[in-house]
This record gives C-alpha cells, sequence and structure tokens, in this order.
C-alpha cells in the first residue's frame, strides 16, 4: 500500500500520459506524412534554397510585383510571375551546367565558394561598363550578362552555404526544414503582398476592375511554371528516348536529336494552327444584326457590289453597316452634308489566290462608288482580324462633312499578336493600293484629285508604314499621300526601330513628322508647324505595344530614364529579363477597352481621336461646340454597336445606320459600275507621266 501514489499524483500521472502520447502520435504522423513523396514535394516548394536556382527563381518572382505600365488582373501578374520564374530556372540552370562542368558535385564549400567568387568578379567587371548614349546591343548585352552572372552566383552561393550547413548539422525530423521553409514562403509572400500593393496605388486608371490578389498570382504562376517545366522535361525526355533508340554513335546522336526536334515543331505547330483555325472560324461567324447587306450603292457589300457581303468577314460586315448617314451629320454638325460617305472593304476571303487581287478588287469598288470624284479618300490598313477603328472613321465622316471616301483591305482573321508574319502581305497589298490610286489619279486634272489620307492603328500602322520604309517622308510624295496619322505604331515597326517615328531619321525632314502622347501637345504647335507635319504619330507614354521590343531584356529604355510620361509610374525600374516580360503582359493586357468609355491611356486612344482626326488630316474648320457634339455621337455610336454585337437576334439591337435609310436615300455622286477590275494600272502603257513613275518606283 506504501508503495501506491497518494491519489492526486496519480490523477496528474492519468493526465498527463494521454497529452504527451498525442503530442507524439501527432508529431510520427506529420513526419510520416512528409516522408511521402507528396510531402517531400511540399518542402521542396517551400524551400527557397531547394537548388542552386531556388534564389534566382525567388527574386525573380517577387521581381514581377513590380509596378509596370498597365495595371494587372490576378492571370496577367501570375503569367508574369510563371515566365520570370523559368527564365530565372533556364538562365541559373545553364551557368550550374557549366559550373559542373568545372567542379564535380562532391566538391568542398570551399572551391565551390571560389568558383563563385570568380563568376561575382566577371559578372561585376562587366556589368561596370558604362553606359553611353547610342550604344550598340553588343555593349548592353555584355553590360546586362554581368549583372545577370553576378545574380545567378550570388544565389548560387547562398545555397552552397545553406546546403552545407544542413550536411553538417542534418534535421532528425522533416518539421524543421518544414517550420523553415513556411517562415521564408510567408516572408516572400507578404513582400510579394505589399509590393503589389505599391502597384495598385502607382496604376489606378483603367476602364474596369482589374484586382489582382497574391494567391491568385501565385496559384497562376504555380501553373505557368510547372506546365513550363513539364514541357521541358518532356522534351529532354524524348530525346533521351530517341537516341538510346537510334543507338551509339555521333552521327545517330545527331539523327535523334533532329528528330525529337523535328517531333516536337511539328507538335506544336499542329497545335498552333488548330488554335488559330478556330479562332479564325470564330472571326467569320454572321452576327444576327449584321446579317442584311446595305442597300446603298456606295457601300460594298450590296448587290450590285464585286465585294459581296458574306466575304467582307465579320469585321468588314460591321465596317459597312455602321457608315455615318447624311442625316446624322446634318444634326451633329448642323449644316447639310454635302455626300454620303462612301465605305469599301475587301475582305480576306475574297480573292485569295494572289497578292495583287483585293488590291484589284479594292480599285474596282473605289471605281464603282465614284470614290475619286469626293474631295477625301481615306486609305486604311486594319489590324490582324481586320478590324478598323470606327471611331476615326466617324469622326473622319463627320468632319469631312460626308464629301469623303474610305478603304480598307484585309489581310489577316486573328489577334494581331498572331499576324504578325502576315505584316509582309499587309504591306504588299496596301503599296498595290495605292499605286494603283496614284496612277488613276494622275490621270485628272490636279485640282480635281482628292486628298489621300492613310490610316493605321496598332498593327495596321506597322503595314501602313511600311510601305514608305525605305523612302522616308519622300515616300508620301511618290504614292500621293497627303497625310497620314497612326496610331498605337508597335515599337518593332520598322518607322519606330529606325527612328523615322521620332523625326531623328535622315529620311525625315525636320518638322514633317510629330510623335504626340495627347492632343494638348499637338494643339501647342503653331499654325505653320502643324501645316509642315505629313505624318502625325499618336502613341501613349504608357502603351506597352508602342514600348514592347526584344532590347528590354538587356537594355533600358529611353521611358525609363529621367524624364518619364504622364503615365509610366514613377517607382517603375528597368530589370533585366524582367522588364521584358513584364511590358509583354502589359501588351497583352492593353487591348482592354469598354464600349462608350473613351479612355486615353494604355492602348486606348478614343479619347483623344476626334481632334486629331479634325487636325492631323486638316479637316475643314470646326468650332469646339461642335467637335464636342461629334464627340459625344461617337460615345453613342459606339454603346449602338456593342448592343449589335451583343445581340441574340436582330430584332434585340438598334438597327444598323446602313439599313436606316432606302436604297437611293443618299446624297452624293452617282455610283459607277464596273464588270470587272482592268488589273494594276502599272501594266498598262500609254501614260507616259505614269510609266516615268513606275521606272523611278523601280529604280528605288
Amino acid at each position: 500500500m506504501g508503495c501506491l501514489p497518494p491519489p492526486a499524483a496519480a490523477d496528474e500521472r492519468i493526465v498527463a500520459e494521454p497529452m504527451r502520447l498525442d503530442t507524439a502520435v501527432a508529431l510520427d504522423v506529420t513526419s510520416r506524412a512528409l516522408a511521402t513523396a507528396p510531402g517531400q514535394f511540399l518542402l521542396k516548394q517551400l524551400d527557397v534554397a531547394a537548388g542552386p536556382t531556388t534564389p534566382l527563381e525567388t527574386s525573380g518572382f517577387l521581381d514581377s510585383f513590380l509596378p509596370s505600365l498597365m495595371p494587372r488582373a490576378s492571370v496577367h501578374q501570375g503569367l508574369a510571375a510563371g515566365l520570370n520564374v523559368l527564365t530565372a530556372r533556364f538562365v541559373a540552370g545553364g551557368v550550374e551546367a557549366l559550373n559542373d562542368s568545372v567542379l564535380p558535385a562532391s566538391a568542398g564549400l570551399g572551391p565551390k565558394l571560389g568558383l563563385r567568387a570568380l563568376e561575382i568578379g566577371a559578372g561585376r567587371g562587366l556589368s561596370s561598363l558604362p553606359e553611353v548614349q547610342d550604344e550598340n546591343l553588343w555593349r548592353s548585352g555584355a553590360r546586362t550578362s554581368g549583372s545577370v552572372l553576378t545574380a545567378v552566383a550570388v544565389g548560387g552561393a547562398a545555397h552552397d552555404v545553406v546546403q552545407h550547413l544542413r550536411d553538417r548539422y542534418p534535421a532528425h525530423s522533416p518539421l524543421r526544414p518544414l517550420l523553415t521553409g513556411s517562415i521564408l514562403t510567408t516572408g516572400a509572400l507578404v513582400w510579394a503582398s505589399r509590393r503589389l500593393a505599391v502597384r495598385k496605388s502607382e496604376i489606378k486608371r483603367w476602364p474596369v476592375d482589374q484586382q489582382a490578389t497574391t494567391m491568385g498570382a501565385v496559384g497562376v504562376g504555380a501553373a505557368v511554371s510547372v506546365i513550363g517545366t513539364g514541357l521541358g522535361k518532356g522534351f529532354i525526355a524524348s530525346r533521351r528516348g530517341l537516341i538510346r533508340y537510334f543507338g551509339p554513335g555521333v552521327t545517330k546522336n545527331v539523327i535523334g536529336r533532329t528528330v525529337n526536334a523535328g517531333l516536337w515543331a511539328g507538335g506544336l505547330t499542329a497545335a498552333y494552327n488548330a488554335g488559330i483555325g478556330y479562332i479564325g472560324r470564330a472571326n467569320e461567324k454572321m452576327e444576327p444584326a449584321y446579317s442584311r447587306p446595305p442597300r446603298s450603292e456606295l457601300l460594298s457589300g450590296n448587290p450590285e457590289s464585286q465585294s459581296p457581303f458574306p466575304e467582307l468577314g465579320q469585321q468588314g460586315r460591321r465596317y459597312v453597316s455602321d457608315v455615318v448617314t447624311p442625316d446624322m451629320i446634318e444634326e451633329v454638325v448642323g449644316e447639310p452634308a454635302a455626300a454620303h460617305p462612301i465605305r469599301t472593304y475587301v475582305g480576306f476571303n475574297s480573292a485569295p489566290l494572289y497578292s495583287t487581287g483585293r488590291a484589284e478588287l479594292a480599285m474596282a469598288e473605289l471605281e464603282r462608288c465614284g470614290a475619286f470624284d469626293r474631295e477625301y479618300l481615306l486609305l486604311i490598313s486594319p489590324t490582324g482580324t481586320g478590324w478598323v477603328d470606327q471611331t476615326v472613321v466617324e469622326a473622319a465622316e463627320f468632319f469631312a462633312r460626308g464629301n469623303i471616301a474610305s478603304c480598307a483591305i484585309q489581310y489577316g482573321r486573328f489577334p494581331s499578336f498572331l499576324c504578325v508574319q502576315k505584316v509582309g502581305l499587309g504591306r504588299i497589298q496596301f503599296r498595290l493600293l495605292l499605286w494603283s490610286i496614284r496612277q488613276r489619279l494622275l490621270e485628272r486634272p490636279e485640282e480635281e484629285r482628292p486628298k489621300v489620307l492613310v490610316f493605321g492603328e496598332s498593327l495596321g500602322a506597322w503595314t501602313s508604314s511600311d510601305v514608305v520604309m525605305g523612302q522616308g517622308i519622300h515616300g508620301f510624295d511618290h504614292y500621293g499621300i497627303d497625310r497620314a496619322l497612326w496610331v498605337g505604331l508597335p515599337a518593332l515597326a520598322k518607322w519606330s526601330r529606325n527612328g523615322m517615328a521620332t523625326g531623328s531619321s535622315e529620311l525625315v525632314p525636320e518638322g514633317t513628322v510629330g510623335v504626340f502622347d495627347r492632343h494638348e501637345q499637338l494643339a501647342e504647335l503653331d499654325e505653320e508647324a502643324r501645316d509642315k507635319l505629313r505624318a502625325v504619330v499618336l502613341s501613349h507614354d504608357n502603351d506597352p505595344i508602342a514600348a514592347l521590343r526584344p532590347e528590354l531584356a538587356i537594355r533600358r529604355p529611353h521611358w525609363l530614364r529621367d524624364e518619364r510620361g504622364r503615365n509610366v509610374p514613377a517607382d517603375m525600374d528597368w530589370i533585366p529579363i524582367v522588364t521584358l516580360w513584364q511590358v509583354a503582359v502589359d501588351a497583352a493586357n492593353a487591348m482592354v477597352t469598354v464600349p462608350g468609355q473613351f479612355g486615353s491611356f494604355g492602348h486606348d486612344y478614343r479619347g483623344d481621336t476626334a481632334r486629331f482626326v479634325r487636325d492631323a488630316y486638316h479637316f475643314p474648320e470646326t468650332d469646339e461646340e461642335t467637335t464636342r457634339r461629334i464627340d459625344e455621337q461617337l460615345i453613342q455610336l459606339d454603346l449602338e454597336r456593342k448592343e449589335r454585337i451583343k445581340a441574340e437576334a436582330e430584332s434585340e439591337a438598334p438597327i444598323a445606320p446602313a439599313s436606316r435609310l432606302p436604297a437611293q436615300a443618299f446624297h452624293g455622286a452617282i455610283p459607277m459600275q464596273t464588270e470587272k477590275a482592268a488589273g494594276p494600272r502599272w501594266l498598262r502603257k500609254g501614260n507616259e507621266e505614269v510609266d516615268a513613275i513606275a521606272e523611278a518606283d523601280d529604280d528605288a
């Protein structure tokens, strides 16, 4: 009995033992779970020093949250983060592969840190190259390579030290790496959240709510990283399998690698073609509100037109149907319209067998409609889908009082970023159209020739500006162009890359080209300076499409130096490679517009459209009150167009302007009738002036 503990002590033992048992069981269960494959995967994701590339990957992930040109939703922020992680993994992995060829994995900490020190020294030496004005890409690339090498070496050294300490003081349970990883990951997420908050405070102007969350961005970024890594590992695995299949030997090794590359290229090409084919078919569907051909003979697609309504495509059908009517002009401008505007359009499916076919058809349509009897002839190069900024055309029709004819030729059916390879075709078609019109106008007395105006937006600005690339402003006289307005000109366009967009090229006489961010800058010029302008480039300071070029990966752009534009964030900085991905994602996000909400931000230029059209093309003087009414009407027309596009039945949408008037209820020239295009006029003989111009064009 004396050996029995007192009752109180027994109660304490009974209470304490289950507690110790529960804790031990919990720890054992946690350890076992972390020891499994999913548990090891979790630990690896939480480990910021899991590999020598991980520190740089983490840095790239965090840098993606810094301010850039555009607001972002979670999907865009995650895409930028994932692309930065993949790029960091690729670059750092390449350096580590070279290191492994110099030092074995079993080498001690001292040799490893010695190699890192050499890399840091070499990197600092290259990165210290002074930046000079107008330096070539080799110098910029060397300096940026030094910065990247330094970052890789520092991250690798941190990994080597951490790995050495782990080997010397190993953890007997997975709980320690779990706790450490959780703390470091939480810190990284908090840092990312703070940077995201800075982004939101820096970039506020956007027509739609673009709210990115840290966890949403992390989820999308992780998905992008996993998919990219999986594709890379799949490529390597298939290459190894084919090398084993063909057997040993240098020749067979090359064959295996070549076959593997061909199979992957073929698969990716097939997937790409399937995707764009689906998009192309979607852009061809007949919309209920745009299913009725126009009745006016002054519009393409009418029963008398050589460009049938179904062949115009989705964008072409919208274009010819939404023409401004004389009644609308009289109501808004306050004076009778001079004529019913002419709109001609040639779809991608029209005359597709040879490059000159669509240009010939466009000439036939212009002849049929009597376009050469108008005061203005507006030639438009559309975007990749065939889209034309109708706000620009409508504004021109109002300011010209209807005495204008416009013409557009489609050269693609896909979004512009998928249609870059079509720039050459668009340029050829536009050049043929310009040259044919030039010859046609030379047949008329000078006082009876319409003023030839050129317009292009985004990819359309690229294709139309390329036409006069080799001649600069002298090409305007060569092709008979009076004035041009290019909006959102891509940085990849030759006009941008060769300095003509900024007037710095020797092919551009001083004062003949002007680049503006907003209309106030154009209005500040005196009358003489405005009259001298032949080409007006409207390019927002924060338009990522006008800023995106490969050089962003290795060279700080001019718009991130001391003098920044009105919408370039003050906290945005240039980071090698990271800035390129940031601007690329911004470019994909920059084309978001809201009908009826005209902005002057990013790639939305509608807020300044009316005044730039009025002043760039030197239309008849219009007072500010009338211009304000035109602005209001343009917004109303944009809202009505939205309703027609959304409508599931024709009866649910406002009637298109082209369908509001009977066939003969239009003003202006009598349409001319031609049975068939006679072919390019430069092939015809008998006109000495035309032949001389053709010979000069050949020499050029």
